[in-house]
């Protein structure tokens, strides 16, 4: 398809005025986390500490509600979550606990490989369906950091590399060295 064809009806829109340019920017709030290797993964316009957890689960997740696989999203829902950059692993895990068991499919960092969430089977629910649950994710705590704590880290590490010195918790190859 012809770039200049597939904008033209882009590019023939009026711009903006005044207040609708003030009406954009006062627009939701996306929030932005980073795996720990500072990939992005994943964009919310709700914060992580608001989302609900898992009670009955050792891992305490994050339950993170994702859009329909359709594009017949109602306007009137108050959070948008995407998984950005994952890798979804094609089988399920099985885990055993007291109360039973679980399958989950892992979302990998698409980077990293670090296992920073999960699917649920439909079978854990009971019913008909089967196969992997699309319209939750489970995010696991402390695979996350914000934007904001990634660049403050990569700061303190440069600012650290200039000085010689490690981050507190951190070890560097300077520091190590001795």
């Amino acid at each position: 398809m012809d770039i200049v064809q597939s904008s033209r009806a882009y590019f023939a829109m009026p711009s903006p005025t005044p207040e609708e340019k003030i009406t954009l920017q006062a627009s939701n709030t996306v929030y932005t986390y980073h795996c720990l290797c500072s990939h992005l993964l994943l964009a919310t316009t709700t914060p992580l500490p608001a989302l609900p957890t898992r009670q009955n689960s050792q891992d305490k997740a994050h339950i993170m509600p994702l859009p329909p696989a359709t594009k017949a999203a109602s306007a009137s829902t108050t959070h948008y979550g995407l998984l950005l950059s994952t890798r979804q692993e094609r089988t399920a895990e099985i885990l055993t606990s007291d109360s039973g068991f679980e399958k989950r499919y892992l979302q990998r960092c698409g980077r990293c490989n670090l296992v920073v969430g999960y699917q649920l089977d439909w079978a854990s629910f009971g019913g008909e369906r089967t196969g992997r649950r699309d319209d939750v994710a489970f995010l696991i705590p402390g695979g996350f950091m914000t934007t904001s704590e990634m660049i403050n880290y990569k700061r303190t590490q440069a600012a650290n590399s200039s000085t010689g010195t490690a981050a507190p918790g951190m070890s560097s190859a300077t520091a190590v060295a001795a």
